[in-house]
C-alpha cells in the first residue's frame, strides 16, 4: 500500500500533468467527475497490472550519482547571518552576489550545532519536476535533507560548479524543510529558498545534493 509520504507526492504529480486529462471525451470526463472514487480505483488497477519494467524506466527523475563530497567535521556552531553575507570582494571566503527574500527570512536567523562530518552525493535532474517527486526519489526527507553548514562548506571549498544550477533540501530556522536554490550570478552566488509545497518545477539539468544511501554508486 502507498505510504503516508507517497500519497501527497502522487497528488502533486496528478496536478503536474493535469493537462493529460484533456484527451478524455466530454462524456467520460463527466463520468470521472461524478464517480471519482470508482475512476481512481480503475487507475489503481491499471497501474498495479502495468508492465512494471517499462514504467519504472519512465519515471526515473535523477541520474546515478555524478560525484560525492566529503564535508569535514566542524567544532563551532554555525551562525547563518555571519556566513551568508552579500560580498563579492577578493577578501570574501565565499562570494555571494545576492540573497533572495525567502532565504533571508527563513535562514539568516538559523544556528546549527557542530557536526561530525558527512558524505554528500550529487545527481543530475533528468527532467523537469516538482520538489515532492524529487524528494521521494531521493528516499524521503531524511535522506534528501542536508544542512546549511554543509552547503556553505561546499561553497567555500569550491565544490559547486559556477556553470551549474544547484538544489539542496535544508530545514530553516523553524525546522521546516525548504528547497534552497544556488547558482552563480553577477560575480557571486545567488542563494534563495522556496517552499517544497509549491507547484514550481525545477528544470532538468539542475544538480541535486543529498545524503543518500546510494552515494557509493557513481555514474
Amino acid at each position: 500500500m502507498a505510504t503516508e509520504q507517497q500519497i501527497p507526492v502522487i497528488a502533486a504529480r496528478v496536478v503536474e500533468y493535469q493537462k493529460e486529462f484533456s484527451s478524455l471525451p466530454t462524456e467520460d470526463s463527466q463520468w470521472f467527475i461524478n464517480h471519482t472514487k470508482e475512476a481512481i480505483a480503475l487507475c489503481v488497477s491499471a497501474i498495479t497490472n502495468r508492465v512494471k519494467e517499462t514504467v519504472q524506466a519512465a519515471v526515473t527523475l535523477l541520474s546515478a550519482v555524478i560525484a560525492t563530497f566529503t564535508v569535514s567535521a566542524t567544532t563551532e556552531k554555525f551562525f547563518a547571518k555571519d556566513k551568508f553575507k552579500v560580498d563579492t570582494s577578493k577578501e570574501a571566503k565565499v562570494k555571494i552576489s545576492s540573497l533572495g527574500d525567502n532565504f533571508a527570512k527563513w535562514f539568516l536567523g538559523k544556528i546549527e550545532d557542530p557536526f561530525v562530518g558527512s558524505n554528500l552525493a550529487k545527481r543530475r535532474l533528468e527532467r523537469n519536476a516538482l520538489d515532492g517527486p524529487i524528494i521521494a526519489e531521493l528516499g524521503g526527507e531524511e535522506k534528501a535533507e542536508i544542512t546549511l553548514t554543509e552547503l556553505y562548506i561546499m561553497m567555500e571549498d569550491g565544490e559547486l560548479d559556477k556553470n551549474e544550477w544547484h538544489l539542496g533540501y535544508i530545514r530553516d530556522v523553524n525546522s521546516t524543510l525548504r528547497a534552497v536554490d544556488v547558482h552563480w550570478d553577477d560575480g557571486g552566488w545567488y542563494v534563495n529558498a522556496n517552499s517544497v509545497k509549491n507547484l514550481r518545477e525545477w528544470r532538468a539539468g539542475r544538480r541535486v545534493f543529498s545524503h543518500n544511501s546510494l552515494a557509493s554508486q557513481t555514474a
